[in-house]
């Protein structure tokens, strides 16, 4: 239980109790319900989830694009094994900032080559995007 507080139009303080669990069998036959279903397992692969949706029947069947394209909004943000390039991922971005702040006359290329000779891999891209961190 969750709950809201506000002050309505006449200055007086109103708060509600807001339920933050639901049971997504209460909706069932709604065009909402393989959204839920996708939010209740995010521990589950597209795969599973497009399995179980066509096993419950074909008004929740879809398609396994459809499912990826939506179930990234149920994510933990913090999840650092999901796909795609990771930040920082060899611990070198620092590095690579403080490089840069000493030589700021320095065009794009010529920070990623100097970069590059440092041993740090970067790209005229992350170099553009990263010089005045």
């Amino acid at each position: 239980m969750g709950t809201l507080r506000w002050t309505d139009g006449h200055g007086k303080e109103v708060s509600r109790q807001t339920n933050l669990t639901i049971n997504i069998e209460d909706f069932k036959g709604t065009p909402g319900y393989p959204w839920l279903v996708i939010a209740a397992n995010r521990h589950l692969s597209v795969d599973v989830l497009e399995m179980w949706l066509r096993v419950e029947g074909e008004n929740y069947e879809r398609s396994r694009s459809w499912i990826a394209r939506r179930r990234w909004m149920f994510e933990d943000p913090n999840n650092v094994n999901k796909p795609g390039s990771k930040p920082n991922a060899d611990g070198k971005d620092a590095r690579a900032i403080a490089i840069m702040r000493e030589n700021p006359k320095m065009s794009v290329r010529a920070l990623a080559r100097l970069l590059s000779k440092s041993g740090i891999r970067r790209g005229k891209d992350w170099v553009l995007r990263h010089r005045c961190d």
